[in-house]
């Protein structure tokens, strides 16, 4: 039965939130700190300082520009969670920024329609 759930949450979200998270790459890769704000789920913002917001901007500008999603998979385990209190919907898989393929992970709430930013971290894929 979570299966069925899940599967049919993964085909909803792929109508609204996998344009969502592409349209949300593109806002805050200019990396400053005012389009992240934006985004971000008010507990987010709680939980980091500016400083700590500072060295993230300053460790993702290196990556430069989003370009495209290269692979976006559904969270089957992360939205299974969610089932009580606020859903959260997660995704994980591969954007191509100016750097390259960059390793991606995150996590929305849908509030009021639209898609806030509850947590995601972006690597560098190495070429090994």
């Amino acid at each position: 039965m979570l299966y069925f759930y899940t599967s049919r949450e993964k085909d909803f979200y792929s109508k609204s939130a996998e344009p969502a998270i592409a349209q949300i790459l593109t806002e805050i890769s200019s990396w400053e700190k005012q389009a992240l704000l934006l985004h971000l789920a008010p507990e987010a913002r709680q939980t980091i300082s500016d400083e700590q917001l500072d060295q993230l901007m300053d460790l993702y500008r290196s990556f430069g520009r989003f370009q495209s999603i290269e692979e976006l998979n559904f969270s089957r385990t992360v939205s299974a969670f969610s089932l009580v209190g606020e859903k959260r919907i997660n995704y994980s898989g591969a954007a191509n920024f100016d750097a390259g393929l960059i390793s991606l992970n995150i996590t929305l709430i849908e509030r009021g329609g639209f898609f806030l930013v509850y947590n995601f971290t972006l690597a560098k894929v190495s070429n090994e």
